[in-house]
């Protein structure tokens, strides 16, 4: 049977004493096939490492909170337990199936862009709100027991020799072949070339401009506080028709993004109210994290 206990806190803090900064002790695994061993060390499975580093995002999440509380707050502690929690979410995505990764994708942006905004010092408003439903979410879709794991980790494959060209055979003037001269018979003209259609990648620029000019005007109509809803149909119509454009694996990832937008929509009432201790900037940058991404990954012209 395993036991799982705080890694001796009690005789640590006696020996380091108990200074203003908190010790993260990693906790102690007993009864093990190899005895005692610590749970932040090497994870022998894809498996293992999954639920460590999952397991690690509730003290996280808290350590968030804890340093941002208004009677102590500690930016630095906030950014560095925020930080975390990205470290985290990298090590699960690279646990699961690849089919499985896309979905981690939107929340490593989110969580990168809390950490610059802790960095800045620019963090306010819905942040704390936001921070709590994506901390739910985070745990509900990537819980071990409904995610698709790895068996193994992936080995680097071993580079192929390549192979060795034979040499040129010598040749003596006897062997070689003079070709004799043929006038060659006269060739059948070639039929006419079916018309190509027109090149996917040309839609898909087009279709990509018009997304992002939809979302600049989403953008202005947020700030300038007007009618948001025929830009938000064109932003997310574009979307779908880049969609059909590629392949299924880049389609799983708008379709992601589809969603997020989709989710500010619901949140904002259709752009039409906006949530508590929520500004018309907190909106922006909310979309701005979905748009950097789709730049990123699917700007034809980079």
């Amino acid at each position: 049977m395993k036991r799982q206990l705080p890694g001796i806190a009690l005789a640590v803090s006696l020996a380091w004493g108990c200074g203003g900064g908190a010790v993260e002790i990693p906790t102690l695994e007993l009864g093990g096939a190899g005895g005692a061993r610590l749970m932040n060390g090497t994870a022998k499975t894809p498996s293992e490492a999954y639920e460590n580093a999952y397991s690690q995002l509730t003290r996280a999440h808290y350590n968030v909170r804890r340093n941002l509380d208004g009677r102590s707050q500690n930016q630095y502690g906030a950014r560095e337990a925020m930080k975390q929690i990205v470290g985290c979410l990298e090590t699960m995505r690279t646990c699961v199936v690849p089919a499985g990764q896309a979905p981690f994708d939107p929340y490593l942006v989110r969580y990168a862009g809390w950490v610059k905004e802790l960095d800045n010092g620019t963090w306010g408003g819905s942040f704390l709100t936001d921070f709590d439903r994506t901390e739910r979410e985070v745990k509900s879709k990537f819980n071990p027991a409904g995610t698709e794991l790895l068996a193994e980790f992936p080995s680097a494959p071993a580079k192929k020799p390549e192979p060795r060209r034979p040499a040129d055979p010598l040749l003596t003037p006897d062997q070689i072949e003079v070709p004799v001269s043929k006038t060659p018979a006269p060739a059948e003209p070639a039929p006419p070339k079916p018309a190509e259609p027109a090149r996917s990648d040309a839609s898909l620029r087009l279709l990509y401009k018009a997304w992002s000019a939809a979302h600049v005007e989403l953008l202005t109509g947020v700030r300038e506080k007007k009618p948001c809803r025929p830009k938000y149909e064109e932003v997310v119509e574009s979307l779908r028709l880049m969609k059909a454009q590629v392949s299924d694996e880049r389609a799983s990832k708008i379709q992601i993004y589809i969603e997020y937008y989709g989710a500010v929509d619901e949140k904002t009432r259709g752009f039409s109210a906006l949530p508590e201790k929520t500004t018309e900037k907190d909106i922006v940058d909310e979309l701005e994290v979905a748009a950097r991404v789709i730049r990123k990954e699917f700007n034809p012209d980079k």
